[in-house]
């Protein structure tokens, strides 16, 4: 059984935290909810999701697990502050090949928002993932 927004498919899962610090930055680290995040292989390729704004960059590395139903679920599970100017309107999809590595977790709350959904880090999404 899959927990809504959890990844399948995924090998050498290692789980970091604030006991625990692993290859991210403080500062990505601290993106997810306790400074806590999982680093994994994709054993087989995933759809992953992201939601931006108009203007915004659609190769970014902040994806999620969860298909979005709309902004507003994006910018709550997300913590997508309005100040960055990102109004989770333009919706993308990506296609991650196997054998890439991600890193994932729970959004961390932030600028008022509570965050908690699917967060996935890509350091260098390849733009031709993205359908």
């Amino acid at each position: 059984f899959m927990a809504p927004g959890e990844l399948k498919a995924t090998r050498g899962a290692v789980r970091y935290g604030p006991m625990n610090p692993g290859p991210l930055s403080s500062a990505i680290a601290n993106t997810f909810r306790s400074g806590s995040y999982t680093a994994r292989t994709l054993s087989e390729s995933t759809t992953l999701y992201r939601s931006i704004g108009p203007g915004g960059n659609p190769a970014g590395s902040f994806w999620t697990a969860t298909r979005p139903s709309g902004p507003v679920q994006s910018i709550v599970d997300s913590a997508l502050s309005p100040s960055w100017g990102n109004n989770a309107t333009v919706f993308l999809e990506a296609r991650i090949p196997a054998g890439t590595m991600i890193y994932e977790g729970a959004a961390a709350a932030q600028g008022g928002l509570v965050g908690g959904g699917s967060q996935v880090f890509i350091p260098l999404l390849n733009p031709s993932w993205i359908q």
